[in-house]
C-alpha cells in the first residue's frame, strides 16, 4: 500500500507544481508592459526517492524556488556604462548652453566688438582732432566693456544655475538611497520567512539602475540578499543604513556648493555620473569671486613692464577639467592684457586737453581684477578731449594711437607656450569651446549606442515575451490535466481493489 500512496503524493505534487508555474506564467503576462519587471521562472525538482528493499519508487516533484531570469554581469555593466553615459549627457548640455551666450549677441559678437573698438582707433588716427571720432571710439569701448561683462554674467548664473542642481542631486540621491534602504529590509524580512521578494527586488534594481545615472556605484549583495551600495570605496547604502551626503559651502563670497559625506565630512570622490558633470562644468572650485582656480588673472602690476612680464607667465592650457572656470580664464587673461596693456600706452599719451595719465579702462570693483565683468570705460572719457592720440601733444603726433593699433596684431597671448595675437586668440577660445562640444555630443553619442546595447541584451533575457508565456501556459496546463488524470486513476484501481475484489472480511 505504501507505494500506491506514493502515487498519490506523486500527482498531488505535480498538480501542486503546475498550479504555481501557471501562477507565475500569469503574474508574467500580467507584467508584460510593467517598466522594469524581470520575468520570473518556477525551478523544480524531484522528490526524494522513497527506498525499499531493493527499489525505489519515486515520490513527485518539489518547488525549489522561483527566480528572476537576469544577469548579474549585464545589470553592473549597465550601471556602469549608464553613468558615463549621464556624465557626457550632462557636459553635452551645458557646453550647448555656453556656445549660445558665445554666439548670443548678434551684432554685438565679442569678436566684433574687439574688432570695432580697434577700427576706433584706426579712424581716429586719421583725424586726431574729430570730436565724432572721439565719442565713437568711447561708444566702442563701452560696448566692449559691456559685452564682456555680459559675457561674464552669463557665466555666473549658468555657474549659479548648475551649483542648485548639484545641491538638488544630492537630494536626489540621498532619497533614492533611502528607498533602496527601505527595500533591502523588506527583501530580508519577506525572504527570511520563505516568501518570494522578486517584485521588492524589481523595485530596488529600477532604482540602482537610476542611481547609477547619478553617481557611479558598485553594486553587492551579501548573504542575507541585501544590496549594499559604494561609491569610490565608500558605503552609501549598507543593507538598510544609509551614509547620505550634504552641500557645504567652505567661503563666504561667493561660495559654491562641495559635497562631502555626512558622517566623516571628508569630500565624496566621483568617477563618473551626472553629479560629477555638473560638478565639473560648475567647477570643482570654492566659487570666491577674484579666485584664480575660478578663473581671476593673478596681476603683477599695472606698469607697462609688468604687464608684458604678465603676458609671459599668462600660458592658458585649458586641461583642469573645470569647464566654466577654464573658459573664464581664457577671457580673463584676454581682458586682464588687452585693458592693462592699453592703460599702459594711453596713460603715457597727452589727450587734446592736454591731459595726461588717463588710463582708457577701470575697474568696477577695485577689489577685484581687471577681468571680465569688471571693466568699465574711464569717466573721464565723458570728455573725448581726455583721449590721448599723441606722445607728446604735438599736432599730427598719433604715435599712442599707432602704438594701440598695433598691439591688436602682435603676439602677446599664449596657449600652451605657442603666442598668438588677439583675434587668433579669442579665434582659439571659441575653437576650444566648440572642440569640447564635439567631444561632448561624439562620447555621449557612442555611450549611448553602447548603452542601448547592454539594454536590449538585458531585454532579450529578462523581458516578457507572450508567446513563450503562452507555450508556457499550454505546457503547465496540460501538465496539470495529466497529473488529474493519475490521480483519477488511482481512485478508481483503489475503488476496484477495495469495493470489488471481495475480499473484504476474509
Amino acid at each position: 500500500m505504501g507505494s500506491t500512496f506514493s502515487c498519490y503524493e506523486i500527482s498531488r505534487s505535480g498538480m501542486y507544481t503546475s498550479q504555481r508555474a501557471l501562477d507565475v506564467t500569469g503574474h508574467n503576462v500580467s507584467n508584460v508592459d510593467t517598466v522594469g519587471y524581470v520575468r520570473q521562472q518556477l525551478i523544480q525538482s524531484e522528490n526524494r526517492p522513497a527506498t525499499y528493499t531493493g527499489y525505489q519508487i519515486g515520490t513527485g516533484v518539489n518547488i525549489d524556488e522561483v527566480r528572476q531570469i537576469r544577469s548579474l554581469f549585464l545589470d553592473n555593466s549597465y550601471r556602469k556604462e549608464n553613468s558615463t553615459l549621464n556624465y557626457w549627457n550632462t557636459m553635452q548640455k551645458t557646453v550647448e548652453d555656453i556656445e549660445g551666450i558665445m554666439n548670443e549677441f548678434s551684432d554685438n559678437d565679442l569678436g566684433n566688438t574687439i574688432d570695432e573698438f580697434f577700427d576706433g582707433w584706426e579712424e581716429l588716427a586719421k583725424d586726431p582732432e574729430s570730436r565724432a571720432c572721439r565719442e565713437s571710439l568711447v561708444e566702442y569701448g563701452n560696448r566692449l566693456a559691456d559685452t564682456f561683462n555680459q559675457l561674464s554674467q552669463q557665466l555666473d548664473q549658468i555657474q549659479e544655475n548648475l551649483d542648485d542642481q548639484i545641491k538638488d542631486m544630492v537630494d536626489k540621491i540621498n532619497s533614492v538611497s533611502e528607498q533602496v534602504a527601505q527595500l533591502n529590509g523588506l527583501i530580508r524580512v519577506n525572504e527570511v520567512m520563505g516568501d518570494n521578494a522578486n517584485d521588492y527586488r524589481d523595485q530596488l534594481n529600477g532604482l540602482l539602475g537610476t542611481l547609477s545615472g547619478y553617481v557611479n556605484i558598485k553594486v553587492t549583495e551579501d548573504s542575507s540578499g541585501m544590496f549594499n551600495v559604494t561609491i569610490g570605496g565608500t558605503s552609501l547604502v549598507n543593507g538598510a543604513a544609509v551614509n547620505k551626503m550634504i552641500c557645504k559651502t567652505n567661503a563666504s563670497n561667493g561660495a559654491f556648493a562641495t559635497v562631502l559625506w555626512e558622517k566623516t565630512g571628508s569630500e565624496v570622490k566621483l568617477k563618473d555620473g551626472e553629479l560629477l558633470g555638473l560638478i565639473e562644468e560648475r567647477g570643482d572650485v570654492n566659487g570666491d569671486k577674484g579666485s584664480s582656480e575660478n578663473g581671476s588673472p593673478v596681476e603683477s602690476g599695472y606698469d607697462e613692464t609688468d604687464v608684458d612680464n604678465d603676458a609671459d607667465a599668462y600660458n592658458f592650457t585649458g586641461d583642469s577639467g573645470n569647464l566654466i572656470p577654464e573658459l573664464r580664464t581664457a577671457l580673463n587673461m584676454l581682458v586682464s592684457l588687452m585693458t592693462r596693456k592699453i592703460n599702459a600706452i594711453h596713460s603715457n599719451g597727452v589727450g587734446l586737453d592736454g591731459s595726461t595719465g588717463t588710463d582708457f579702462f577701470v575697474k568696477i570693483d577695485e577689489d577685484l581684477p581687471f577681468q571680465a565683468g569688471n571693466i568699465m570705460i574711464n569717466p573721464d572719457l565723458d570728455d573725448p578731449n581726455k583721449i590721448a592720440v599723441s606722445a607728446t601733444g604735438a599736432s599730427g603726433d598719433i604715435t599712442i594711437a599707432n602704438e594701440i593699433i598695433s598691439f591688436k596684431d602682435m603676439e602677446y597671448f599664449k596657449n600652451d607656450g605657442l603666442k598668438m595675437g588677439i583675434d587668433d586668440f579669442y579665434a582659439f577660445i571659441v575653437n576650444w569651446i566648440g572642440t569640447a562640444g564635439d567631444q561632448a555630443e561624439s562620447a555621449a553619442s557612442n555611450q549611448s549606442t553602447l548603452v542601448q546595447q547592454i539594454e536590449n541584451k538585458r531585454t532579450s533575457l529578462s523581458a516578457v515575451s507572450l508567446d513563450e508565456e503562452m507555450t508556457n501556459m499550454m505546457k503547465y496546463q496540460y501538465a496539470y490535466n495529466a497529473s488529474v488524470q493519475v490521480m483519477n486513476m488511482i481512485d478508481g484501481m483503489l475503488d476496484k481493489l477495495i469495493n470489488g475484489t471481495g475480499v473484504v472480511g476474509r
